[in-house]
This record gives structure tokens, sequence and C-alpha cells, in this order.
């Protein structure tokens, strides 16, 4: 049991605020006068009707502040208590267990994502932050939009991987054989938008490993995510002719029905953890499956000790390094014995080492378990000695080859050295750096960094992972210009020379974006531009012209689509163009080869060198030396923090690395039939999910949320009760509203059925969380309107109940917060959220906006008045003139408790949460839809898929006011 101070603490400054109110309640309604002596003796004012029975101010005394600090203790001990309890409890893991067993499983995994994402939405954040600085602009509203877009594409990848471990799946494993061996594609199309890859034949053999290469974006993905279920059923494209997996027809069966046949790991696998410990993430199939718990540890201990990583169980996902996350994933797709295992991209952020470690467990578990390994990969050379068969796309259809096409000559061939070039002698310097040292949270990860760059030349800083390059490029790129030395993040001394600006493209390059179509962008550069350069009118087309002269040869679509919608390299090429718009001294690239083929390496190759020519500096930050020669770079090597001197670092590239010897022990135990399921979980039971007929759960739900409004409206309705009820009515209100939840939950729980719902809804709770904690006001609740208002109205009443819902309960978990005051939050967030799915549909364009504008605006008063109506008695206490009467008429104890509610809430909080959220709406509303809108879920019934793409894009259409 571990102990957290802050709940505690928490809610003794709570208990305090909650005996200072009482008292100033006593003081300014009625006063507290009772007994002698008399402290202050202010005149007293009676109010006109209908509030003529409240009295303003009179005497205060001590016995009468002693009395108000008495009537308060109880529910101040109440707030102790509840932060006592918060203190020990583990909430995170109540959300694990909550997901294993009972009717609110969907739920509980929800929150189980939601609870992981917190640090990549914090990770998501911090890269943004960086970007603006990057591009000079304020870190402001504008920055949720590239946040909101980086969240949803991390709800995405949980998505695929929930749904490619078997969640929500029904059907019966097959344990029977299948003479057409684990992958059977016979004149195949993978469609998707206007992409399509035709597959004439396909049919890798058990125990080998196939190779599938081609250019960026022509299809390599797609085919996995095509083999993989993902295509057709979750990312609404399509899948026509004969794919059998195992034997069954993948048209007929989506991902999560052959989780345990197919293992996927999927591009960049840190993305799609959903879990926070690499112990539990590697479980994670067993667990959704309903493995018992002893033999889903033994099997987790077993995998992780042949792959390689049972030292890293107990790690946090989040501080993994890149060839971890591989080796976990790997780990993670495989824990059930698959038969085949679909791999996209393993290779791309990994060094040389780390490369050979991947390959190793690769061809292990091919050779000793008999598993049928598929490898899309640029990098393919370095799968040379290990791979069975090659294929490649040419001309939209995967065709064999005979070996990887332009691989570098095998390992056992001498490497010649390539010519290196000596350092520039008639070249300027441009900016140097001394003695620089860089710390992140108390870890050196620079140091002593000394180099100089000069104009025109082009660097290169190589080094494995973990070596500190990235902390050395944003150390050098927040420098000041002008001539002035500048002390680093934590020593030495950056200097830039002749006022020359320090641009970065950073690794994650695509939080440049900020706005929803590459012409925008450029639009925003060009204004950008103009306010640098003193207002001076620029030429028209200024920023395409410069665009079209980096990117060559390369055609970038420059109109209404989306940044994120190009390809890997037409992305990079227009970051680099972002960049380098008012021509800086100093460029530098954070891995500007990552995920890109060699014809889109030779397209940003180009950009570097055009930058170059025009006179800048370029410093690259690289695993890739091919590249890095190939622009005839300076090398500066790096290694362990270390910085690079000024020497070149003149021996060869270094040979890939691969498995040339097994393992010492087999990686996986050889099973006779790869189909067939491993013998530790045969007696497993299959979860069972309760799901309430249609008209149930209509009915539930309506007498919860009645019950719910009736817990909120006790202080109302006691009037009409003989007054023995009416005293037991708060009693009531207190336990109906928790059960009046757990009941919408359970009813509702048949909704987060869908990886795709329950990621999304994961994230974007993760998300509301954060919003809600950082921001201020009664209940803490003011800008996470704008996104509850925002999803619900683009993923319906039902979507946004359930994003209110979890909003509360994870951020009362995130501080501690959680007591008798949380169903209330729930309902009235819930309420929220599902209010703005039943606005009118058909309202689109500016009108929709200034309508989502009206409805916060009316839903912050109406919340501010709920939330403050059920707890208002317990607030005030007795003895002021706004206290609640029982037995009182109802126009009495209602005008008490508007007049309570104006002056503590209606008029200032309330009001600003209004006031907020409308400010919120008009300034990110437009951008914020159609970010959801882009990853609104799609079905996979061709006309179906279809007609959704084409909403959606209308949607975005009309957006763009």
């Amino acid at each position: 049991m571990t102990f957290r101070p802050a709940p505690l603490r928490a809610a003794a400054a709570l208990a305090v605020v909650f005996i200072a109110a009482r008292v100033i309640y006593r003081i300014l309604f009625n006063g507290a006068g009772i007994g002698e002596p008399v402290l202050l003796d202010l005149p007293a004012t009676r109010l006109p009707a209908p509030y003529s029975h409240v009295v303003l101010l009179g005497p205060v005394t001590g016995p009468g502040l002693w009395a108000a600090v008495l009537s308060a203790l109880p529910i101040a001990g109440m707030f102790l208590g509840f932060g006592l309890l918060n203190a020990f409890v583990d909430v995170a893991r109540g959300f694990v267990h909550l997901a294993r067993r009972g009717p609110m499983q969907g739920v509980g995994r929800m929150l189980v994502v939601a609870w992981a994402a917190l640090p990549a939405l914090s990770d998501a954040v911090t890269s943004v932050r960086l970007a603006f600085r990057l591009r000079g602009e304020k870190f402001g509203p504008r920055a949720l939009v590239p946040i909101l877009e980086h969240t949803l594409e991390h709800a995405g990848r949980v998505a695929a991987a929930l749904e490619l471990r078997g969640f929500g799946s029904r059907a019966e494993h097959r344990s029977k054989n299948d003479d057409d061996g684990p992958l059977l594609v016979r004149d195949a199309q993978f469609r998707i938008g206007d992409a399509q890859v035709n597959v004439p034949g396909f049919t890798p053999p058990s125990g080998s490993i196939t190779v599938i290469t081609g250019p960026t974006g022509s299809g390599k993905s797609t085919i996995l995510r095509g083999i993989a279920g993902l295509l057709s059923h979750v990312d609404g494209g399509e899948v026509s002719g004969t794919v059998s997996v195992a034997g069954m027809d993948r048209a007929a069966t989506p991902p999560r029905d052959t989780a345990r046949v197919v293992g996927v790991v999927l591009q960049n696998p840190r993305a799609a953890f959903a879990t926070t410990k690499v112990r539990d993430e590697i479980s994670l199939a067993l667990e959704l499956r309903g493995v018992p718990s002893t033999a889903a540890k033994a099997r987790v201990l077993e995998v992780a000790d042949r792959i390689g990583v049972a030292a890293l169980l107990d790690r946090n996902v989040s501080t993994l390094s890149a060839g971890e996350a591989t080796l976990v994933a790997i780990a993670a797709a495989v824990v059930e014995n698959p038969a085949l295992l679909l791999v996209d991209e393993p290779l791309a952020d990994l060094d040389t080492k780390a490369r050979g470690h991947v390959i190793a467990v690769l061809h292990a578990l091919a050779r000793d378990a008999g598993v049928c390994v598929i490898v899309a990969e640029h990098r393919a050379e370095a799968l040379t000695p290990v791979a069975d068969s090659w294929w490649t796309i040419d001309h939209d259809a995967l065709i064999p080859t005979a070996g990887a096409p332009g691989a570098a000559p095998p390992p056992s061939a001498p490497i010649q050295a390539r010519q290196i070039p000596s350092l520039p002698a008639d070249l300027a310097p441009v900016l140097t750096a001394a003695n620089l040292a860089v710390h992140r949270k108390g870890t050196p990860v620079v140091r002593d960094a000394s180099l100089t760059l000069h104009r025109g030349e082009v660097v290169a800083l190589v080094g494995p992972n973990g070596a500190g390059k990235s902390s050395l490029l944003v150390a050098l790129a927040l420098g000041e210009g002008g001539g002035i030395g500048r002390s680093g993040e934590s020593g030495g001394v950056v200097t830039t020379f002749d006022g020359g600006r320090v641009a970065l493209v950073p690794d994650a390059s695509d939080d440049l974006f900020t706005r929803d179509t590459v012409a925008g962008e450029l639009r925003a550069a060009e204004r950008r531009l103009a306010r640098r350069k003193n207002s001076r009118q620029l030429a028209p087309g200024f920023a395409e012209s410069h665009l079209a002269r980096l990117r060559g040869a390369v055609t970038i679509p420059i109109g209404h689509e989306h940044p994120r919608d190009l390809s890997a390299g037409e992305r990079r090429i227009l970051a680099i163009a972002l960049q380098t718009m008012d021509k800086p001294e100093v460029l530098l690239i954070d891995e500007p080869t990552r995920g890109l083929d060699p014809a889109a390496r030779t397209a940003v190759a180009s950009a570097l060198k055009a930058a170059a020519d025009a006179g800048a500096a370029v410093l690259i930050a690289t695993h890739d030396h091919d590249f890095a020669h190939g622009l005839n770079a300076r090398i500066l090597p790096m290694r362990d923090g270390v910085a690079p001197s000024a020497l070149e670092d003149k021996s060869p590239e270094p040979a890939p690395a691969v498995a040339t010897a097994p393992p010492a022990t087999p990686l996986l135990i050889p099973v006779p039939t790869p189909i067939e399921a491993p013998t530790f979980i045969t007696s497993t039971k299959k979860p069972h999910h309760i799901r309430l007929p249609r008209g149930v759960e209509l009915a539930v739900l309506a007498a919860a949320n009645i019950l719910a409004l009736g817990a909120f409206c006790w202080p109302l309705l006691a009037a009409a009760l003989p007054s023995d009820a009416a005293a037991a009515l708060p009693y009531a209100a207190l336990a109906i509203a928790p059960i009046a939840a757990v009941a919408v939950v359970v009813s509702l729980d048949g909704s987060v059925r869908s990886a795709h719902t329950v990621a999304l809804l994961g994230v974007l709770a993760a998300v509301g969380s954060a919003v809600r904690v950082a921001s201020t006001g009664v209940g803490g609740v003011e800008a996470v309107f704008i996104l509850l208002i925002l999803a619900g109205r683009a993923f319906g009443a039902r979507f946004g109940m359930l994003l209110g819902a979890a909003t509360i309960a994870l951020s009362s978990a995130l501080w501690g917060g959680i007591g008798p005051w949380t169903p209330f939050q729930i309902f009235a967030c819930a309420w929220v959220g599902a209010g703005a799915g039943l606005l009118p549909r058909r309202v689109r364009g500016r009108a929709e906006l200034w309508m989502l504008c009206g409805y916060g605006a009316v839903a912050s008063y109406l919340f501010g008045l709920l939330t403050n109506l059920w707890f208002w008695p317990f607030a005030v206490g007795a003895g002021t003139g706004i206290s609640y009467e029982p037995g009182a008429p109802l126009a009495t104890n209602l005008s008490s408790f508007l007049l309570y509610s104006l002056v503590t809430s209606t008029a200032g909080w309330d009001t600003l949460r209004a006031v907020t959220t409308i400010i919120g709406i008009v300034v990110v509303g437009r951008a914020i839809l159609a970010a959801f809108r882009r990853v609104k879920p799609v079905f996979s019934a061709g006309r179906q898929a279809t007609q959704a793409q084409i909403t959606q894009a209308k949607d975005r259409l009309q957006l763009k006011v």
C-alpha cells in the first residue's frame, strides 16, 4: 500500500476553506450574534420581498463565530476522511480490476486507457510547446489543435492495438489446422480511398521471414493492415479477392476474432501502448480473453525472459527507449504464440545495436517457434542474412524479387571507407558552442559539448539511441542571436554570428503544423514572416514558391489537404519549408530520414542541399550513415551524452547487425501446430459481458437520470413530503446519486465494446481531466466544457455522456478528490456532453458554432445551479438568512437558494465559465470539430464506408468558414 500525501493535503485545504466559508455565511446573512462579547457591531439590513426573511449583517460575537466553526466540523471531517482514504487507495489499480471482470469491463478498460494516456498527453504538450517556440509563436489557444491532433493519433493507434489483442471478441477460438497455412492471399486487392494495391499471389510458409519493400506511400502498411484486418474493419478500407488467415476469411472476420493467430507490431509501438506498465502491456491479450491470473503471469515471465525484456517488466512504458519499446511490442504480439507475425518498420527508430537485437529476435521466432514473420521495412538491407523471401510493390502490385532492392553488400564483403570532407577553411562560422551541458530532471544528457558550424556546410551528428543528440539540437536551437553568448540549459555558451536565426525541425515535425490545410499553413507562415520583416509586403505566392524550390521534383498537394494526411516525406519537406521561410543562418534537423523510402530520402536530401546552397549551415542528427555520406556531410560522433569533438569520424559505417547465431535458449516453445491453442489456457472461461436489450437500456437510462435529477433537487422536493420523510431525504439523495451513476454506466457499457470507442473515450477523458485539473472554478470545471460540448456534438449524445462521466472519474482519481460529491459531478458533466449531442444535426458552418456558443452559455449556468442546489443546505448550515429550512414553503427555500447561488456562483464563477466556453468555441471550435470528424469511426461495409467518408469530407468543408 502506497501513501500519497497530495489527496490528504488537498482535503485539509478544502476543509479549512469550508470552515471559513461557514463563518463568512454566518456573518454576512443574519450576523453571528449569539451571546457575548460583541466583537463587531455591524448594522443589520433587511432585504425587500421576496427576500424579506433575509437580514444582511448584524452583531458578531465570539460564541457566534465558535458556533459557526463547530457546525462546519462534521462536513470538514468528512473531507479529511475521504482525503485519507484517497491517500491510501490506488484508484488506478481499481480501474485495472474493473476492466478484468464484472458488468463494467468496457468502461473499466476505457479508464485504464485514459490513465495510460496521461503521460502521452504530457509528452504531447511538451512537444507542441517546443514546436511553438521553434516557430516563434506564443503557446496559446491555437496550441490546443496540434495537441489534440497528437492525442487523436494516439487514440487511433491504441484502438488498433486493442482490436488486434482481441478486445470485444465473442468468437470461439479455432483449434483445427488449415492446409492453406498461416496466410493465403490470391487475386486480392487492398483499397482505401483512392489508393489500391493488387496482390496476385502471396503465401509465405510457416517458419520463414518475408520482407516487403517499396516507396513511401506505395502501400506496404496498407497490405499489412489488410492482412491484420484493420484496413477493412477499422480504417474504412476494403479487401476483395481471397485473403485467408489461418483458414478464416479476412473480409468476414474482424481482427479481434483472429487475435490468437495473428500478432501485429505497428509503426511507432510506443504510441500504441494501452497500459502504463510493461508487464500489463504484455499480458493485455491474455487479460482481455480472461486467462487466469496465475497462468497469465507465468506466460508473461516466460515470454519476457525469452524475448529479452524480463528486466523491463516493472518499468513504465513511457520510459522505454525506441529499441526497448519495439521488443516489448513484439513480446506482447507473440504472448499467445501466434502462427503469423506482422511487423511494420521495426528498424526505423533504432541504432545499429538495437537493430541487431530486434533482427535476432525475429530470426529466432521464425526458426525456433515456426512463426511466419512478415516485415515491411525501408532499411531492408539489414535483414538480408535472415530473410527467406523478398517482395516489393511496383506499379501498385506486390511482386516477388530476387533480393533487397538496392541493398548494401552483405556483411561478409569489405566495406570501403568513404571520403570525408575536411573542415572548411574559407567559410565563416555562424554558430559555436563551448562546453555546453544539458540536464533533464537532474540527469545529464549532454556533457561538455563544443562544436562550430560554418556557412553552407552540412554536418551530421551520429551516435546510438540515448546519446543526447536531440537534446543537443534543442539546446542549440533555443540560443539567442545577435552575437550574444547565452548560457546553455545547464552550462556552457552558445553563440551565433551576424544576427543569424537558428531553426530546428524536430523529430516530431508534425507538431509544427497548426492549421488544418497545407494552404493554411503556408498563409500562416507568410503572415509570421511579414511580422518579422516589419510588415514588409511579400510577393504573392512567396511561401508556395519557397516550398517549390525545396521540394524539387516532388509534387506536394497545396490546397485543402490536411498536413498530417501527406506522406512522411512530404510532411518532412513541408516542415523544412516552414522553418526556412525566413532563410535562417543555421538549420537543425532531427532524424530527417525516419520512415522514408529511398525516393523520399532523395527528396529530403535535395531540400537540405538547397538550404545549404542558400548559405545556411545544416546540422542533422541521424542513424542513417548512408544518407549523411550522400550529403558529403562532416561527421561528428556522439556517445553516452559526451559531446562531439571538432574532429571528423573517418571510420566506415558499421555493417548491419544481424543474428548470426541462435540464442542460448529458443524464444518460444515450439508447438506441433501453430494454430493450436497452447495447453496452459485450455481451461480458460470466456469473459462474460452484460449487454442489456435496447429497450431495457433506454428505460434504465431514463429512470437513472430522473432519479439523479431528483437527488440534485432534494431541497426543493422536501417541501412536498411529510416532516419525517423530509428529514431523511438528504441521506436518501446521497445514496441515490451513486446508485443512479452505476446504473447509467452499466447500461451504457454496451456502447463501449468497440476498440475505437474505448481508445477515443480514454484519450479524450485524459485530455479533459488534464484541462479540469489545470483550470479553476467551482468544481474545477470551466475550460473542460469546451471539450465536452465539441466532442458530444461530433460523436453523439451517448459519447458525450460517457466522456463527461469518465472525465470526472479520472480527474477525481488523479488529484484524490473522490467523495460523496463525485456522482453529482459525474451527472452534471455527463448531461453537458449529452446535451450537445442532442442539438439539431443539420446545422453546420458558422451557424453551428453560434449554436454551440449559446448552448455553452446555457449549460454553464444550469451546471452551476444544479451543483449548488444539492449542496446548498450542507454548505450554508443552519442559522443564516439563506439556510435551508425543513418544512418551509417551497417559495421560501427557492428564494433562499437563488440568493445563495447568485452571490456565491451565478454572478461570478458561472459567468466566468460561460464566457470561457464561448471564447474557447469561437477560437478553436472549428478546428477541433474538424479534427474530431477526421477520426470519427467509419464502417467497413463498402457503401457505408464511402458514405461516411463523404459525410466527413462535407463536414470539414462546411467548417472552413
